[in-house]
């Protein structure tokens, strides 16, 4: 099989020109990955919006990589699938008539709000998670901290409880019984009394 001479970037393009608008674009995508974390999802999303927005990629190459980040992003829970803008593919070139021109600068800066507000948005959405969690988890200390001071006044206490039912009860039983010993004394003291007045 021939090889083709328009080869770039695992793809075959029709002509020279094609071919070198790919190899810049594989320029470009080399560039991105060595200056960009490519792990932090919200790094990925800010290149991902400006590269779509700019519309840098017009081949397979620059659409292989944008399909590349776009998968990453949906992957990631936190982010709604349906504000992750899709790719849009450059067709046909023909020249725009005044009146499309003008309703097509007013559409773009529309997008370019919405889409800043979305990115912002998701911003807002990771610091209110962060926010969250701290809150939650200075709830769930706070909590523990009161869970525990019951448990203390609980233990130190003087009221019956569950806790401390069985020292009461023995207490209580104690005291029961000293009581009966000293009547059980009073008794035969009178009992004795009673035989000495009798003898």
């Amino acid at each position: 099989m021939r090889k083709n001479p328009y080869e770039a970037g695992g793809f075959a393009f029709p002509n020279g020109e094609m071919r070198d608008k790919a190899l810049r674009e594989q320029e470009g995508i080399r560039y991105i990955k060595e200056n960009t974390q490519m792990d932090d999802p919200e790094m990925v999303l800010r290149v991902y919006c400006q590269l779509i927005d700019q519309k840098l990629f017009e081949t397979p190459v620059g659409y292989h990589f944008l399909c590349n980040m776009q998968e990453q992003l949906m992957s990631v829970p936190y982010f709604m699938t349906e504000n992750i803008p899709p790719i849009p593919v450059a067709g046909p070139k023909r020249a725009p008539k005044p009146a499309e021109r003008q309703s097509a600068a007013a559409d773009t800066k529309e997008k370019v709000q919405v889409k800043k507000k979305v990115v912002t948005e998701r911003k807002y959405k990771n610091v209110d998670f962060k926010m969250r969690f701290r809150t939650s988890f200075a709830f769930n200390v706070i909590l523990l901290l009161i869970v525990v001071g019951m448990f203390i006044i609980t233990a130190t206490s003087d009221n019956i409880n569950i806790v401390n039912y069985e020292n009461a009860l023995i207490e209580k039983y104690e005291k029961w019984e000293l009581k009966l010993e000293e009547k059980e004394e009073r008794l035969k003291e009178r009992e004795e009394a009673v035989r000495g007045l009798e003898e």
